[in-house]
Parts: C-alpha cells; sequence; structure tokens
C-alpha cells in the first residue's frame, strides 16, 4: 500500500486523498457492476483511494466484483461484541469474511435514529481496528447546535471520545469525517471557506489531543451534500482530505465526477 511508513518496526498509516461512497439504504447487484466498468479504468490514474461501503446484503458481491481493483470494499455498520444473540447486527469477523477493509462508525443517523452514544461508538471503533478493518469516524453537529455556537464543542467531544485510549498506530489507522448534520441530504452545503475552517480546527484539536505527527497523518474527510459541482472547491482546501458521499455515489458518472475532482 502506499501510503504506509515504518517506525520501529509498527506500521503507520499517512495521510492519504480518499473518497468513500455511503449507499445507506439503498443500491444493487446492478450498481455494483455499474460502479465497477465506470470506475475501474480512472482508478489506475488516480492516487486518491476510493471506498464503496453499500448494505451488508451486498457486501460479498461487492468483494468478489471488484476484487483485483482500487476499488476497497467498506461497511455502514457493525456490533462492538463479535458474537452473539444480537439479532440483526453483523460483527466484525463477518465483515472480514466479507473482504470489508473499512466500515462506517458514529454517523449521524446511527447516533440520531438508533440512539448510539460515544462510549458505544468508541467500542465498535476499538473492534474494527482489533480485526484489521479501518474506522471512518464521523462527527459533526446539528443545525441548532450550530447556531447557538455549539459546534466546536460538540466536535471536540465527539472527537475525543471516539479515539480516546488507542494507541498511536490505532488512531493513524482511524480516518474522520466531519459530517455537518445539517447538510446531510439536503443539498445544502458549507461554504468551502467554512468546510476548510472546521476541518483545520478539527486537525487542531487532533494535535492538542494526540500529537503534530497524528494531527498531520489522519485523513479528514467532509461529508455534507458532496456533488460534482462543489467537490472541487472543497477538495483544494488544505485541510479537506476527500469526502464521504451519500447521494451523489449511487450515480456511476457522478460520483467519477467527485473523484476527478482531485
Amino acid at each position: 500500500m502506499p501510503y504506509l511508513y515504518f517506525f520501529f518496526n509498527k506500521i503507520f498509516y499517512m495521510r492519504a486523498k480518499l473518497i468513500a461512497a455511503n449507499w445507506k439504504m439503498n443500491g444493487s447487484f446492478a450498481l455494483i457492476d455499474s460502479m465497477q466498468k465506470v470506475l475501474s479504468p480512472i482508478l489506475e490514474k488516480t492516487t486518491c483511494e476510493v471506498v464503496i461501503c453499500p448494505p451488508d446484503v451486498l457486501l460479498s458481491s461487492m468483494n468478489n466484483t471488484v476484487k483485483g481493483s482500487r476499488i476497497a470494499v467498506g461497511a455502514q455498520n457493525v456490533h462492538s461484541e463479535t458474537s452473539g444473540a444480537f439479532t440483526g447486527e453483523t460483527s466484525a469477523p463477518l465483515l472480514q469474511e466479507c473482504g470489508v477493509q473499512w466500515c462506517i462508525v458514529g454517523h449521524s443517523e446511527r447516533r440520531m435514529l438508533f440512539g448510539e452514544t460515544d462510549e458505544f461508538i468508541r467500542s465498535k471503533t476499538e473492534t474494527l481496528l482489533k480485526h484489521g478493518i479501518r474506522p471512518i469516524l464521523c462527527i459533526g453537529e446539528t443545525l441548532e447546535q450550530r447556531e447557538s455556537g455549539n459546534h466546536e464543542e460538540v466536535v471536540v467531544s465527539q472527537l475525543g471520545k471516539g479515539l480516546s485510549g488507542l494507541a498511536a498506530e490505532d488512531q493513524l489507522r482511524c480516518v474522520v469525517a466531519y459530517e455537518p448534520i445539517w447538510a446531510i441530504g439536503t443539498g445544502v452545503t458549507a461554504t468551502s471557506k467554512k468546510a476548510q475552517e472546521i476541518h483545520a480546527f478539527i486537525r487542531t484539536i487532533i494535535s492538542e489531543k494526540f500529537g503534530n505527527e497524528i494531527a498531520e497523518n489522519t485523513s479528514i474527510l467532509y461529508g455534507g451534500s458532496c456533488n460534482p459541482n462543489n467537490a472541487k472547491d472543497l477538495f483544494t482546501q488544505k485541510d479537506i482530505d476527500g469526502g464521504l458521499i451519500g447521494g451523489a455515489s449511487l450515480k456511476a458518472d457522478d460520483f467519477l465526477s467527485i473523484i476527478n475532482s482531485f
């Protein structure tokens, strides 16, 4: 992998450009085939990493279809336990069997609709790391929190609790995705200037809590109505290392356009 370096016999992941697709409860076998055909030729010409996170029932098919390409397979959720009586949940070992390399944790929809706490999200992160799956930790504020001026406090809390207690090499395996909840699926996007400001703030907080080396080598993605029209402007910002893409990732041509924005 091109984004690794070694220090005292430990592997560290360096800051990389990354585009991750979150299909949510959408997608199909046909869409998997379409994505593979459209994306594979261009991915040989870019250093950008690409991850697609379909619903769990499509993971095995996704893995079989993209095997040998530069498209990585990601999951949208995982349970903190590795087995047991948790009807409807999926464990990290099962994700491994499906070829999953990445997994989203802490998405605002999981926090708000399913009541997931920072502590539960932190336990998921640790479980993923133990099984060799890289977490994409989502953090972000609601419109009410931003308008009240509490958005930085929310981000600091979610970030600190999500990464607390991890060894340095494990922290560097995590990617952070900032998702202003008021911009998810609404078509409203934070301006590139405002997005850069909060990304720079997040990197500063990582530096203060975990050290400058970790901060400078942590990829921070933007996730809030990123689309072909605004991606280039967002991705040219110093501290925005890519995107967690929702609706625009369900159309192969739109997703390709976003990848080409780097």
